[in-house]
């Protein structure tokens, strides 16, 4: 087993720590901190040294690994010093590997030296001096991206697309939204909890579609009373909620249209009978409605946290059920103006928790 001093005791050796004791026999730890006598290192009995009294301790068979991204001044510090530069090691080509690292490795590339220079050696045969590890770092990033490029034809694709959506309106000039897909599937997911009295938000087309002869007498909430039948309320304000009216409550894509969500909760609550519920859908990941923007204001887009902790102090924590919906495809689908059609059923079957398109609350008032 080599004998080695391992100049650097952060990250990269915390990330490397392991396979280092496996593989090497640590005699000594570097730091340039130390002054005067030897230090030891935590509860492991290896002394410390100082990198200007390193010399004197170095034998024909101990090497000296550095265990930072600061190997080019640290190797540089060394050198200086006097330390043979060919019996100095670079940690970062020690594994485990970061994706960079494997990158740097392919082809057998690695890191070495020649005279009072640190030399890249790729797998092509070229070399590259490295003055500083950003100097290596973009250079791995380059044969990373084109390790991507050769690997996914859509990072070309999204790099040559538009600046401009396809459509602005959601894609609705051509078909359903994508949103919608979603909100549906969590409503159809949920209908057995529309029934009786049921109240929904500017119209009552999800109502009767998901509520069928379970519903007794479907109410419309318009905040400026728009609409066949529709009452005049206001979610923020409390104006013409009534308190217990309610056995279902559909708020579907409502509040980031309104500033005081906190007062909205409430009165989602108070609105509703005992044992009633509210099927409450809000955006994730999305463009701005501009239509609604202009008429009452956009203030949010979601995180699923974010509804846990608005309702929570509302409901109770036991009675509220939260879900994500959407993954990255569909996300950019989106936000580029595609409709629901120009989709493939099985694009929507994953759900990626961080890409939430649109995230589902079911509210239940015990």
């Amino acid at each position: 087993m080599k004998k080695v001093f391992i100049f650097g005791t952060g990250k990269l050796y915390q990330d490397k720590a392991n396979y280092i004791r496996e593989h090497f026999y640590i005699v000594g730890f570097i730091d340039n901190k130390v002054s005067g006598e030897a230090m030891i290192y935590g509860d492991t009995g290896i002394p410390i040294y100082s990198p200007k009294d390193i010399k004197q301790y170095l034998r024909q068979d101990v090497w000296i690994i550095l265990m930072s991204y600061q190997y080019v001044s640290m190797w540089k510090q060394l050198y200086e010093l006097g330390v043979d530069g060919r019996k100095i090691l670079f940690g970062i080509m020690f594994p485990p590997y970061t994706e960079i690292q494997e990158v740097m490795l392919d082809g057998n590339g690695y890191l070495g030296t020649e005279a009072d220079q640190i030399i890249y050696y790729a797998g092509s045969g070229e070399k590259l001096v490295i003055e500083n590890h950003d100097h290596l770092q973009e250079m791995a990033w380059k044969l990373l991206r084109e390790k991507y490029k050769r690997n996914d034809p859509y990072i070309n694709t999204i790099a040559q697309m538009k600046t401009k959506p396809v459509s602005r309106k959601f894609g609705t000039e051509r078909g359903k939204a994508i949103d919608r897909y979603y909100i549906e599937k969590f409503l159809e997911e949920n209908s057995y909890l529309i029934y009786g009295d049921c109240l929904e938000i500017a119209e009552n087309t999800y109502t009767m579609q998901y509520g069928k002869d379970r519903i007794e007498r479907s109410y419309i909430l318009h905040v400026e009373g728009w609409g066949n039948n529709a009452v005049k309320g206001n979610l923020e304000t409390g104006e013409g909620i009534k308190e217990g009216r309610y056995d279902c409550a559909i708020i579907t894509q409502t509040l980031m249209f309104i500033y005081d969500i906190k007062s909205a909760a409430e009165n989602i609550y108070k609105m509703l009978k005992k044992g009633g519920c509210a099927l409450v859908t809000v955006s994730g990941i999305s463009q701005i409605s501009r239509y609604d923007a202009d008429l009452w204001g956009s203030y949010y887009n979601f995180h699923e946290d974010a509804m846990q902790a608005l309702f929570e102090p509302v409901f109770g924590a036991e009675n509220i059920e939260i879900q994500t919906y959407g993954n990255v495809k569909t996300v950019i689908a989106m936000l580029y103006g595609l409709c629901a059609e120009d989709l493939r059923e099985e694009d929507f079957r994953e759900m990626d928790k961080d890409y939430p398109l649109i995230i589902s609350i079911v509210l239940k008032k015990k």
